[in-house]
């Protein structure tokens, strides 16, 4: 369905979709989003199964709607949230890249006090090719479906964990120059 799987290594495009998520959190709840939160983002979008669940289900309906379809016997793909703890662990370098790459294009802002992060751009971009637009609205789905939940909400619906330390789950500071700002976590292993 969507080429840009393929380019799941590119952060100019994580970019666009971590904007587009912040975009739609924003546009819900008029407050920054939790940094923890981006980290879901290119996980769920990039996984073309979990893209087309989110694209299918309501903005009314919800994560947990969505989630829930991956029980159903026509689809019976559970394992895909299961799996996405995994998958955020791949992808927490190009996520932070990403992120990288946001603040400098000036899409995104970051409080560092309170590790969140805002949109400076509102306008909406319709540049870009059908498949990433596509991309691009289910990120913004996906950052209103958060706005209207807690971080232990998401944790349950998703099967994830978050917090307590980017730098101490193994970011290097080399791949991206704003980790070193950040005190706070993406995701706490399961195990604790």
């Amino acid at each position: 369905m969507f080429n840009e799987y393929d380019n799941v290594r590119n952060p100019m495009l994580g970019a666009y979709l971590l904007w587009n998520f912040v975009l739609g959190y924003f546009s819900e709840k008029n407050e920054a989003t939790p940094i923890e939160e981006l980290f879901i983002v290119l996980p769920m979008i990039m996984k073309e199964d979990v893209a087309k669940q989110i694209k299918s289900t309501n903005k009314a309906s919800g994560m947990r709607a969505m989630s829930d379809k991956f029980m159903k016997p026509d689809v019976l793909k559970n394992d895909l949230i299961c799996d996405l703890h995994n998958d955020i662990e791949k992808m927490k370098d190009i996520t932070a890249t990403s992120l990288a790459e946001a603040i400098k294009a000036g899409l995104i802002s970051m409080d560092v006090e309170y590790n969140t992060i805002f949109p400076l751009e509102l306008k909406k971009r319709n540049k870009e090719s059908d498949n990433v637009l596509k991309m691009g609205k289910n990120a913004e789905k996906l950052g209103q479906w958060c706005a209207g939940m807690n971080l232990i909400q998401i944790e349950e619906i998703l099967k994830v964990r978050f917090l307590q330390s980017v730098i101490d789950r193994g970011i290097s500071r080399d791949t991206i120059p704003i980790i070193a700002f950040l005190n706070k976590s993406i995701l706490r292993d399961r195990s604790h």
